[in-house]
């Protein structure tokens, strides 16, 4: 004789499975949560979790940036800042040497159309560069890039662009081509390909995480914020660039690059710092690499913000943010 079933078996697999989907929503939402959490830890302490910090960064990803956007999470750093900035790269100070150990006191600044940059001739690159990304564009699509970089006739110890090839490292721009191109034209797109406004990038680096942000900030930020100012800062190396047609081309390899982000709304100036190595990992989310604008003053041996007075830049210069700035006319 056929055994029948029992007569609760299917309402009991309906039981079942309805907890087992409760359960994995549960579970889903507990790492979620989590992984929002950790993104939004110091850097410091997100590192202490050692092999699970790629997990925990990836689980973060899945939600921080969407929090972040609305304002739900994250924090600034802000000062009060009554005036209006004026468009041009530098409105809050020109980056000073104030550690001669860290950087030589030979900066020079040149002033090109859509950036400055403060180029030193015995390390053979820049150490800085500055620009201003208005909402407003010039150029929806920009010109094919040049197919070499310039030499810079202003400057008699400009590298050339046969300093670079063969040393596996890329020309990284410091002020980037699309975003002055978008918002200043083709002269001053060309002007970025001066090698004055160029140093040794690790590949893996310029054409991942670096590449990344830098097109966030010129698409994605002053669509939030309004004008974005940034300066771009170089970590100075103990190595030169060697090549085996040219030898050694005392172009110094910075040991890594630094960001600093501006915008000012209502009243209050607002910054972000982030840093890469150029060990960077090629997956690397730039919302892990916030620091604070003292930490990266006290490692490129530079001083910014001189514009403000020193209460003003302690109280902005010392906060780690945790987030890109929301969307602020959402509020």
């Amino acid at each position: 004789m056929k055994k029948r079933p029992a007569k609760n078996a299917h309402r009991w697999d309906w039981f079942h499975y309805h907890r087992l989907r409760w359960c994995g929503l549960f579970a889903l939402t507990v790492a979620l949560v989590f992984g929002n959490c950790f993104a939004h830890l110091p850097t410091e302490t997100r590192a202490k979790f050692g092999p699970f910090e790629v997990i925990c960064e990836s689980l973060g990803a899945a939600t921080a940036g969407l929090t972040d956007t609305i304002g739900l999470t994250g924090h600034d750093a802000s000062v009060a800042y009554e005036k209006e900035p004026p468009l041009v790269p530098l409105p809050f100070g020109v980056p000073q040497v104030a550690d001669a150990t860290k950087v030589p006191g030979d900066v020079q600044v040149l002033k090109r159309q859509g950036y400055w940059v403060g180029y030193s001739p015995s390390l053979r690159r820049p150490v800085w560069a500055a620009y201003a990304i208005p909402v407003d564009r010039i150029l929806e699509s920009i010109p094919d890039r040049p197919a070499r970089f310039f030499r810079d006739e202003d400057v008699r110890s400009s590298p050339v662009h046969e300093d670079y090839t063969g040393s596996g490292y890329d020309r990284g721009h410091l002020a980037p081509n699309y975003a002055i191109a978008t918002r200043y034209g083709v002269a001053a797109q060309k002007e970025t390909f001066l090698l004055t406004n160029v140093a040794p990038q690790e590949p893996e680096l310029n054409r991942g995480p670096w590449r990344i942000l830098e097109g966030f900030i010129a698409d994605d930020l002053p669509e939030r914020v309004g004008t974005v100012w940034v300066i771009v800062c170089l970590v100075t190396g103990d190595e030169t660039i060697q090549t085996r047609r040219r030898g050694d081309t005392h172009i110094n390899i910075p040991d890594g690059f630094g960001m600093i982000l501006a915008s000012v709304k209502e009243g209050r100036l607002y910054a972000i710092a982030l840093y890469m190595p150029q060990d960077t990992e090629e997956t690397k989310r730039p919302r892990y690499c916030f620091r604070s604008i003292r930490w990266l003053e006290e490692r490129t041996g530079l001083n910014f913000f001189g514009a403000l007075s020193q209460d003003r830049q302690d109280a902005l210069e010392t906060v780690e943010v945790t987030r890109f700035w929301p969307q602020w006319e959402l509020f």
